[in-house]
């Protein structure tokens, strides 16, 4: 299971919880994510995938271009924005 704490311990970035992704400027998304998790840097990325995976926690990683299909317009997982 995540930790929550441990997420937020390990990282500078932000972390949101049940999120629409147009608040985080990501575009041709329409969808709303259970997290929405923005790591300042990619030392700190490696850090959060590292405990997304401890935690069998599903994620995927985009950008604020980047294109993702969401079938039922929601995504069940921590979604990690990149700059």
């Amino acid at each position: 299971m995540l930790s929550f704490e441990e997420l937020r311990g390990a990282m500078k970035g932000e972390i949101f919880i049940h999120q629409n992704l147009a608040e985080h400027d990501v575009r041709k998304v329409d969808a709303v994510a259970d997290v929405v998790i923005r790591p300042s840097g990619k030392k700190e990325l490696k850090t959060v995938l590292k405990i997304l995976h401890q935690s069998r926690f599903p994620h995927v990683v985009i950008d604020r271009k980047g294109r993702v299909v969401f079938p039922d317009k929601r995504y069940h997982g921590a979604v990690i924005v990149l700059e």
